[in-house]
């Protein structure tokens, strides 16, 4: 998120509020059902594939 300005703030591996926020605002702006979740459909937009 932060490689595609969705995440001004540092970065400290905690899922606090801001991020919260910054998840919702990216999944609005793709297209993506609106909630918080990080799940495959978000790495997906991101262009991340992730692997087992």
């Amino acid at each position: 998120m932060k490689e595609k300005a969705y995440y001004p703030g540092n970065l400290d591996g905690i899922y606090g509020e801001g991020m919260k926020q910054y998840v919702i605002k990216f999944r609005k702006d793709n297209s993506i059902k609106e909630c918080h979740d990080i799940n495959k459909e978000f790495y997906e937009n991101l262009g991340i594939t992730l692997v087992d």
